[in-house]
């Protein structure tokens, strides 16, 4: 009888146990030893982090080359998109008071750019700047119950001294790691186009500001003739007076002596004159605004003035197919500003509205008082340009603003219009 034993020992392959010495970074030389399967891993690493530097210096070439905003963006989301796999790619930045973030794309998803500013209104944005670190918030109009299908990432952008915009991505990423190679690159691409982003609207500012110079010349220079304009036109309104109660007098003399004549004539004649005299009334009552003076300082009632301009320009409103309704609370305290001021703050707001508005359109008035302010709003559908005359205009109200110790927030954005505020303080700093 013979016995076989079996041997059911494992060994593992010989290549695989095959180790190799390699220095270390110590001064002393000692040797350590490195597994093939950990060479692998670092050469794969190594390959990879190469190709991450190659396309970062590829980018900043790009971005390098860049001569305006639009091509910025284009490099910027195209870069994004190798990184994370999304469908929109938006870079905003903050305007100057910080109120509005505004997509360097001028051409952005008007959904996508109200959803930014809501998460700024509710404060999820404060929230973002104060962590510092990139933040998923769902797409609630994609959502199932198997979750959301798109989320929107959004990146803080700052420096060390302020809050510079975000960086909003639509993507349908889950999760982002913050020691992730994906949000590094972002960050570091962020970095880069940061700085030249600022250095562009430096010289966008330069422009406007030798635009609105410009502006401000042609001013200058036709203020005379518009000065000499209004003199006359005031002349003419006082010397309009005389014969328009003499028209009146002779009409109600030809009903007196000239039974014959038909009164229907005469009664037309008569409210002819009323309306000329009724016209010539209100613009002499408004002619003050043009006049050069010194600042009048006085009690006075929002609502009034409001009710004035409103009759003002209601011919202008009828000529060009406009609305325009008066929601004015009741029982607003008097305020202390100079009427004639606010006057032409009307009026340059009447200006920027009146240029875009389209027949059938119109836009609301309204006056509220909110915390010991009165606050007098404008609202409108319509979107205001930003061209040289409106910032003009804009930075003309904003300092009669200032001059009555208030304060002018305006903002425009598709989807949701114009909304202009006039802050006027009930109290006043007394002046010594």
């Amino acid at each position: 009888m013979r016995l076989i034993k079996e041997n059911t020992q494992r060994f593992e392959s010989f290549h695989k146990s095959l180790q190799y010495f390699t220095k270390n970074s110590e001064t002393k030389g000692d040797l350590r030893l490195i597994s093939f399967e950990d060479h692998r891993t670092q050469n794969q690493i190594l390959e990879k982090y190469s190709f991450f530097i190659q396309n970062i210096s590829s980018f900043q070439r790009k971005i390098q080359n860049a001569k305006n905003l639009l091509e910025i963006h284009t490099v910027t989301k195209d870069f994004v998109k190798r990184i994370i796999n999304s469908k929109e790619v938006e870079l905003f930045i903050f305007n100057e008071n910080n109120r509005h973030l505004i997509p360097i794309n001028k051409e952005a998803n008007p959904v996508h750019i109200n959803s930014v500013n809501k998460a700024y209104k509710d404060g999820i944005l404060d929230w973002i700047f104060e962590t510092k670190k990139a933040t998923i918030i769902p797409d609630l109009s994609s959502y199932t119950i198997n979750g959301s299908k798109i989320n929107q990432i959004i990146f803080p952008v700052y420096d060390s001294r302020s809050n510079f915009g975000v960086l909003s991505v639509y993507s349908s990423l889950v999760k982002i790691q913050e020691d992730s190679i994906e949000n590094k690159a972002i960050q570091i691409i962020l970095g880069i186009v940061v700085p030249i982003i600022i250095s562009l609207r430096q010289k966008n500012s330069i422009n406007k500001l030798y635009q609105e110079l410009q502006v401000y010349q042609s001013k200058i220079q036709n203020d005379f003739d518009t000065y000499a304009i209004g003199n006359l036109a005031e002349g003419i309104l006082e010397e309009i007076g005389e014969p328009l109660q003499v028209i009146l007098s002779l009409s109600e003399l030809i009903e007196t002596d000239y039974q014959n004549v038909d009164k229907e004539i005469t009664q037309k004649i008569k409210k002819q004159v009323g309306k000329v005299n009724e016209l010539t009334n209100r613009l002499t009552k408004f002619a003050s605004l043009n006049k050069p003076k010194n600042s009048a300082v006085q009690p006075c009632y929002i609502n009034k003035i409001v009710k004035e301009f409103r009759n003002i320009i209601n011919m202008t409103l009828q000529n060009l197919g406009l609305d325009c309704e008066l929601d004015l609370e009741d029982n607003l305290p008097p305020i202390l500003a100079d009427a004639n001021e606010i006057k032409q703050m009307l009026t340059s707001i009447f200006s920027l509205l009146k240029s875009v508005s389209k027949n059938g359109g119109g836009f609301i008035i309204q006056t509220k008082l909110i915390k010991e302010k009165v606050v007098l709003s404008v609202f409108t559908t319509e979107t205001i340009g930003n061209d040289a005359k409106t910032n003009v205009t804009v930075n003309l109200i904003n300092e009669l603003m200032k001059k009555n110790e208030g304060v002018a927030e305006i903002s425009s954005l598709p989807l949701k219009g114009t909304i202009i505020h006039l802050i006027f303080p009930l109290k006043r700093k007394l002046a010594l």
